[in-house]
Order: C-alpha cells, then sequence, then structure tokens
C-alpha cells in the first residue's frame, strides 16, 4: 500500500513537471470548490438565464472551473446592475487576486510564497452548530476545530490536507425527520469510556474528520484527475438519485473527460466506510465494500442533453473491471458471476434559456420486465425523479418543483456469500453490498418506499446574504407497528428464495399508500446564510427554521384514510439550527 500511495505521488508530480504550461501563475486553484459553498446557487441562476452553456453534471467544480463561469456571466452584454454587482462580488471572493493582493481571512490564513515552485497556504478553522427542537425540549450541539494547507505543484497540480477535531453532544431528535447528518468520519468514541465506538451517542464525545484532496488538471479543465475524500453531487436536480451531495464522503479516485462541446464522461471508484455499532472489527466485518460508477453524457447545443450511468457496490478485492473506466459494472458484472450489486441509470433534460430548465432522473436496481403486474412486485426495485428550475431575477432567484419517488426495497441488498471471503466459525463470509456508505444512502436522502413533493425558493438578495424558503411533503411507509409496511427501510431486504409471494395481500407485493400505515410529513422551512467575509471579518452565520407536522393514513385496495392512535399519534415539530464559522 506504501509503494502504491507513493507511485501514485510520483505520477502527479511526473504530470505537473511534464505539463505544457510553464506559467507561474499560482493564483488559482485546481481544487474543488465545496458542494456548499453558496456561489453554486449563483452558477446554476446564471445557467439557466442563458449567461453560459450547460453546467456538467458531475459536481463538485475546481476553483479554475468556477472562476472561469464567472468572468463568462460579467462578460455578457444582458446583465442587469444587480446581477453584474452580484457575480462580480462572487469573483472577487474566490479569485482576490483580480485585484492585485491575496485574499486574507483575518490573521487565520497566510499564504507563503518564499517556498519558490511550491507556495503554500495554511490557515485555521473553528465551526460550531446547535440544533433544538422546541416540541421536546431535545438539544444537540457540535463544535470542530481544524488546520488545513493547500498549495500548487505547478500550474496542474494541486493539493489540500485538512484535519479536524471535534466534541460534541448528539440527540436526532433536535433535527426534523431525516435532515440528520453525521459530520464526523467513521465513529464518535465516548469520553466516559475512551475504548467504546459507537455510530451515534447521545453522550458527550469526540470526533475526527480529514477530507483531503489531490487533483490534476489539463487543457482548460478538460481533462481531470481527482483523487480526494469530498462530498459530491452527479447529478442536475435538486440532490441526485446517483450519487448525492447529502451522501457521507468518501475516498475516491475520479476522472473526468469533457473532450468536445457535446460529450462528456465521468469516472469514480472508491471505498465506502462502515457504520460503527462497537467493536470495530466486529463491526466492519460484513461491509468491506468498494464503489464505481461512470457516466456518460451527449449535449444537443447548449438546450438539451441526455446520459448514462453505470454502477456498482462490490466486494473489496483486485478486480480489475469495476475500476477501469471504459466498462460499465452493469454489463461487467455478468462476466465474473452475480456477486455484486449493480445499477443503472438513465437522465435526459433540456434547457429553455430565461425560462426552465427540465430534468428527469431513472434510477434501477433491480428489475424483471418480462412479469405481470411489473408496478405490483418488490422486485422491481427503481427510483425516479422530474423536476423544474426557473430563474426569477428579483434577488437573483431560482425556484424549483421536483417530484422524486422511491420503490420499496431500492438502495438495499440482501448480504451475499462471496468466494473472495473464507468462511470461519466467527465470520460467516456474507457482505452487505446495499448502496450505503458509512449508514447512510450514498444516492437520494429519503429511504425506501417513499416519495417527496418539493417547491423551493432559493435567492442572493444581497452580495452577503442568501436566503432558502421551501415547503416539501415526505410520505414514506411506516417501519414499526402493527400496520408497518415491508420494504421501507434499508434494514428490509429481499428474500429471493420467497419472490414467488406476488399476489396481492403477500409479502413483496406493492401498492404505494394501499399497502400498510404510511406518515405524511410536511415540511416548511426558511434560512439564511451570511458571510461576513466582504468587511474582512472571516466569519458566517447560518440560521434556519423549519415547522414540520406529520400525520398518518392507513390504505387498503379500496381506500385511504386518516387516523391517529396511540400506536401512530400525529405531532407537530418546530426546529431551530444555527451555525457559524471561523475561517
Amino acid at each position: 500500500m506504501k509503494k502504491f500511495f507513493a507511485l501514485l505521488f510520483t505520477f502527479f508530480l511526473f504530470i505537473s513537471l511534464c505539463a505544457e504550461e510553464n506559467v507561474k501563475d499560482y493564483s488559482s486553484s485546481n481544487l474543488s470548490v465545496p458542494i456548499s459553498d453558496s456561489v453554486y446557487q449563483l452558477l446554476e441562476y446564471a445557467d439557466v438565464k442563458g449567461y453560459i452553456p450547460l453546467l456538467p453534471m458531475r459536481k463538485p467544480y475546481s476553483h479554475n472551473f468556477v472562476v472561469k463561469q464567472l468572468k463568462e456571466v460579467l462578460s455578457s452584454d444582458r446583465l442587469t446592475d444587480k446581477e453584474k454587482k452580484m457575480f462580480s462580488q462572487a469573483l472577487l471572493r474566490l479569485c482576490p487576486e483580480e485585484k492585485g493582493e491575496w485574499y486574507k481571512t483575518g490573521s487565520y490564513t497566510n499564504r507563503y510564497d518564499d517556498c519558490g515552485d511550491l507556495p503554500v497556504t495554511a490557515g485555521a478553522a473553528w465551526k460550531s452548530e446547535a440544533a433544538f427542537n422546541f416540541n421536546d425540549a431535545s438539544f444537540s450541539n457540535e463544535h470542530w476545530g481544524g488546520a488545513y494547507f493547500l498549495g500548487n505543484i505547478g500550474v496542474n497540480v494541486s493539493y489540500k490536507f485538512d484535519a479536524w477535531g471535534g466534541i460534541m453532544k448528539q440527540d436526532e431528535s433536535a433535527f426534523a425527520p431525516y435532515t440528520f447528518d453525521k459530520s464526523w468520519d467513521g465513529y464518535q468514541f465516548i469520553f466516559s469510556d475512551f475504548y467504546e465506538y459507537v455510530a451515534v451517542s447521545e453522550e458527550w464525545s469526540g470526533g475526527l474528520k480529514l477530507e483531503p484532496e489531490l487533483v490534476a488538471s489539463f487543457y482548460d479543465d478538460r481533462v481531470s484527475v481527482d483523487f480526494s475524500r469530498t462530498r459530491r453531487n452527479w447529478g442536475y436536480g435538486s440532490s441526485s438519485l446517483f450519487l448525492s451531495s447529502d451522501a457521507q464522503p468518501f475516498l475516491a479516485l475520479e476522472t473526468h473527460l469533457f473532450p468536445v462541446k457535446w460529450f462528456e464522461t465521468n469516472y469514480i471508484v472508491g471505498t465506502l466506510e462502515y457504520e460503527s455499532n462497537g467493536n470495530l472489527k466486529t463491526s466492519a466485518s460484513d461491509s468491506q465494500t468498494m464503489y464505481s460508477m461512470i457516466s456518460g453524457q451527449f449535449n444537443i447545443g447548449d438546450y438539451a442533453y441526455f446520459g448514462a450511468v453505470s454502477s456498482g457496490v462490490w466486494c473489496k478485492r483486485l478486480e480489475l473491471g469495476y475500476m477501469y473506466p471504459l466498462l460499465l459494472p452493469f454489463l461487467y458484472q455478468n462476466q465474473i458471476g452475480d456477486f455484486d450489486n449493480v445499477q443503472i441509470g438513465l437522465y435526459a433534460g433540456t434547457q429553455i434559456p430565461n425560462v426552465t430548465h427540465l430534468y428527469f432522473e431513472l434510477f434501477i436496481d433491480e428489475c424483471n420486465i418480462t412479469e405481470e403486474n411489473f408496478f405490483n412486485k418488490d422486485r422491481n426495485m427503481y427510483a425516479f425523479q422530474a423536476g423544474a428550475k426557473t430563474p426569477v431575477p428579483v434577488w437573483l432567484s431560482v425556484l424549483t418543483a421536483q417530484y422524486t419517488k422511491i420503490e420499496p426495497y431500492m438502495y438495499t441488498h440482501p448480504d451475499t456469500e462471496n468466494p473472495w471471503y473464507s468462511t470461519t466459525s466467527s465470520y460467516s463470509g456474507y457482505i452487505n453490498t446495499s448502496y450505503l456508505n458509512h449508514g447512510e444512502c450514498i444516492g437520494y436522502y429519503l429511504p425506501p418506499n417513499s416519495d417527496e413533493f418539493l417547491i423551493s425558493f432559493e435567492s442572493a438578495p444581497l452580495s452577503f446574504l442568501n436566503t432558502t424558503a421551501s415547503y416539501a411533503l415526505v410520505r414514506h411507509g411506516c417501519t414499526r407497528g402493527s400496520k408497518a409496511v415491508d420494504g421501507s427501510s434499508y434494514t428490509d431486504t429481499l428474500n429471493y428464495s420467497n419472490l414467488n409471494s406476488n399476489s396481492e395481500g403477500e409479502i413483496y407485493w406493492k401498492n404505494f399508500l394501499h399497502d400498510g400505515a404510511y406518515e405524511w410529513i410536511n415540511y416548511l422551512t426558511l434560512g439564511a446564510s451570511i458571510d461576513l467575509r466582504k468587511w474582512s471579518l472571516p466569519v458566517s452565520v447560518n440560521l434556519s427554521y423549519t415547522f414540520s407536522y406529520t400525520l398518518h393514513s392507513y390504505g387498503t385496495s379500496d381506500s385511504i384514510e386518516f387516523f391517529s392512535d396511540d400506536e401512530y399519534s400525529n405531532s407537530v415539530g418546530n426546529y431551530v439550527n444555527l451555525s457559524f464559522r471561523i475561517y
């Protein structure tokens, strides 16, 4: 393994030294702009307005690419004064050398230019978050301190290393349903017993977090290789069915190729992480998995596109086919035997400049299209999403209307015995190849057997202020009680020996909203983010409020009735989330 990393570093160093460019311009970087940065909202607005060509489906984008897009927007003669001001401010924040000076966030970041051909930026940061549910007085808080350094090796290669340590006291009930997100890597260690490791603890505990990057980029960002551990999103909707920004980060090697205007392809292969439930070796034994996905997209001018993805979750082993970026995992599985969990996806969209961006995604895990009653059989596991994004010139806003449906058992897979793992008395040799990382879905954030109607309004009324307002209705099969619906949890997996139970009223027969108890969760969320770096204050603050109302229905093949009892009681939630960061 040490030899592998040494060879990888040598490779990145070699290609940086052999690059055609020989200009010592270190002001910009090949590193990615974090996917949570507000500049993505501006780029989406510019994309739908037609100020820039269709954006790639793979995020995050590199710093160089984002700066290039901002400059292209500012070159348009159709900009209003408000738009010109907002995009100029975003460019200055991300590319302050436009004014001939390096951007310094207070005294916390310094650049060392005396390193010759290897300039380095180093600094420290702090961030804290608190969440509160007024209805049951639950409180959650976490506090992180970190140090980092980043820089360039020549012009084409960039690197970043950061390390964070945190203390926290978590309570998932302080967050609105399905919105809790782990911020630590692997596990928490309990302060009362440092030898106790848990996935999530309600006691005071500690955690660690690393998100390094090593990136090489060439030919104006049309070719790139990225070896990093970060959050990603592959898709055009508000979160993706394939690889979502809500998913936990994992270490992966990515390649991006955009050789011509009408075609792009992306590839990723990485190591998935397990959710610790105590003893590290015991809890990790059935989660030794890898992940790979390849996408290909064809663009029709600047106004339409269609593409496909093929992905797989597979047991750790030297499997060259899943590591090769020119083979589809969906097809390659047939060459080596059916031991892995593979998927295939399709997506398409069209963009009417200054009017709307329409998009669609379909993700299939397993289907048998030759059987009757296709839509009522649990063995047909798929998810789809359709939506529209419309620009609203007031406050540089984007209005999104989206519907997402996740079928029962989607993203799950039964544990599979693999010939690559020996069976012993203490370990069965079965591996969990569900579409999960660190216990959370790699794709859309909703659990199986659910759907969502979403309307959101994101705006940037001021250069230092971003706001959001959204309403969502989530309907999900209950996972508890006497009226629970099978296939509504990541722990529910199909028993392939019992798939013939496909008659109405039997297990593995689905009928959304008509086959048991369902929760209907209504969310109304208001949020604001303030960035004070415009005034040389290295601080940003985020505040959000969510009101939720949950009711229940019970459905039969003939009807749906709303009800509330001791087992399934309606509930109200008022949630506040406050966070700040010192850069």
